[in-house]
C-alpha cells in the first residue's frame, strides 16, 4: 500500500512537472526577456514599428487564448488578434467561465499560458520546416534563414505573458492539480506509461520551450544594440 501511495505521487509531481512548473518557469524566463526586448524596440522605434515586427506573434498570442478557451467551454465576451496599442494592449481575449465547473475552472491555468505552447509550436514547426538544421547546431545560410528569423522574432516577441495572463492561470491552479492528482492515479492503476517515459517527455518539452528561450534571449541582447546606437 506504501509503495503504491510512493509510486503515485512519484507520478503526480512529474505530470506537475511537465504540466505546470516547467510551463510557468519558461514562460516567466521567455516573458522576462521579451518584455524587455519589447520596451527597448519601442522607446527606439515607437509602438508603431513595434507593433508592425511583432504582429504575427501577437495573432498567435491571442489566437492561442482564444482557441483554448473554446476548447475549455468558456464564454467568449470579446477578442481582437491584432490593435492599435491601446491602454498597453495590442491584442486582447475576454472570457468567462462557471467556477463550478471543474472542466472549466481547470482551463484558466492551460488558457493563461497558451502563449507559451502556440507560440512556441508556431516556432518549432516554424524552424522545421525552413531551418531543421538549427536542431543539431547546423546553420543553412540562404534565403530561408532570413525568412525564419524575422517570423520567429515576431512570435517570440508575441510569447511574453502580461501579468493578467499569469493571474487567470493561478485561478486554475487548485483545480488542475486535482486533475492532475487523478491522472496520476490513472497511470499508476493502469500501468502502462512508465515514469521513466513520463521523464523523457519532461526533456524532450525542454529542449522544445529551449528553442524559445534562445530566440527570446537573442532579441533582447539584439534590441539592447539597437537602442543604445
Amino acid at each position: 500500500m506504501i509503495t503504491f501511495f510512493q509510486q503515485t505521487i512519484e507520478y503526480f509531481l512529474i505530470i506537475v512537472g511537465i504540466a505546470i512548473l516547467i510551463p510557468a518557469v519558461f514562460a516567466w524566463l521567455i516573458s522576462y526577456l521579451t518584455n524587455h526586448a519589447g520596451s527597448a524596440i519601442i522607446s527606439r522605434f515607437g509602438t508603431g514599428f513595434y507593433l508592425f515586427i511583432s504582429s504575427i506573434g501577437v495573432v498567435i498570442h491571442e489566437l492561442s487564448h482564444l482557441l483554448l478557451a473554446l476548447f475549455f467551454g468558456h464564454h467568449i465576451e470579446n477578442f481582437r488578434l491584432l490593435q492599435i496599442p491601446k491602454n498597453g494592449q495590442v491584442g486582447f481575449v475576454t472570457h468567462s467561465s462557471n467556477p463550478k465547473n471543474l472542466w472549466q475552472a481547470f482551463g484558466n491555468l492551460l488558457i493563461g499560458f497558451a502563449p507559451m505552447i502556440g507560440n512556441s509550436l508556431a516556432i518549432y514547426y516554424l524552424t522545421l520546416w525552413l531551418q531543421p538544421g538549427i536542431f543539431v547546431f547546423k546553420v543553412t545560410f540562404n534565403w530561408s534563414l532570413l525568412v525564419w528569423f524575422l517570423i520567429s522574432f515576431s512570435l517570440a516577441l508575441g510569447i511574453g505573458l502580461s501579468h493578467e495572463d499569469f493571474q487567470n492561470s493561478l485561478q486554475g491552479l487548485w483545480p488542475a492539480l486535482l486533475i492532475l492528482l487523478t491522472i496520476a492515479l490513472i497511470f499508476k492503476i493502469i500501468n502502462k506509461i512508465s515514469i521513466n517515459q513520463l521523464l523523457v517527455i519532461s526533456e524532450k518539452e525542454i529542449s522544445f520551450f529551449a528553442l524559445a528561450l534562445i530566440i527570446a534571449l537573442i532579441e533582447l541582447i539584439i534590441a539592447k544594440i539597437i537602442s543604445a546606437i
